[in-house]
């Protein structure tokens, strides 16, 4: 029962920890794929906001395959 109860906290420990994972791998996605300065000014804003929809999508989903995971 205890070696249970270990397990269960060590799980929500590394859950915990994991959680900004999702957020730092779109993060650095979106500063790599933003880094060349040669392209036209609106095309960034465009690609930007496109990215950030995105971001927020795959942020979600790795969040939810993450709970999945550890439970």
């Amino acid at each position: 029962m205890i070696l249970i109860l270990q397990h269960l906290r060590t799980h929500r420990v590394l859950t915990k920890k994991l959680r900004l994972v999702p957020y730092a791998l779109v993060g650095i996605g979106v500063f790599a794929f933003n880094a060349n300065t040669d392209t036209n000014t609106y095309l960034q804003i465009y690609l930007i906001l496109l990215e950030a929809k995105v971001g927020i999508v795959l942020v979600y989903f790795f969040t939810k395959n993450l709970e999945k995971f550890y439970k």
